[in-house]
């Protein structure tokens, strides 16, 4: 997360835009470490709710896209409008973060 910060990051800056409009350092930090709740809770109870994993891990996606609502678009709307240089400031972590999480159960998945 933190190579796909940097990337975004530079993109950014070579495109010439401002980076802190996007809140970038905050997005991808949110998204990490909720991935990382995600998997290791799905890690630590894999035993007691093996029927229900696919069930924690829908309950963790739409836990970010909760945040999301609650914090992130009350802090992209106060222009009174979400630009797509925003969209792309949550959605670029976001989707990286689920495909790192996918990555990280598929792996541990096969393995038990």
């Amino acid at each position: 997360m933190g190579v796909a910060l940097g990337l975004h990051w530079i993109a950014l800056f070579i495109k010439g835009y401002d980076y802190s409009q996007a809140l970038l350092i905050q997005t991808y930090t949110v998204n990490f470490f909720l991935a990382f709740l995600i998997v290791a809770l799905i890690i630590r109870f894999q035993r007691a709710v093996k029927n229900h994993i696919g069930f924690l891990f829908l309950a963790g996606s739409t836990l970010k896209i909760a945040v999301f609502f609650l914090f992130f678009r009350p802090l992209y709307m106060v222009d009174g409008q979400i630009t797509a240089l925003e969209s792309i400031g949550f959605i670029v972590p976001y989707l990286l973060a689920l495909f790192l999480e996918t990555r990280a159960l598929v792996r541990f998945l096969s393995n038990t």
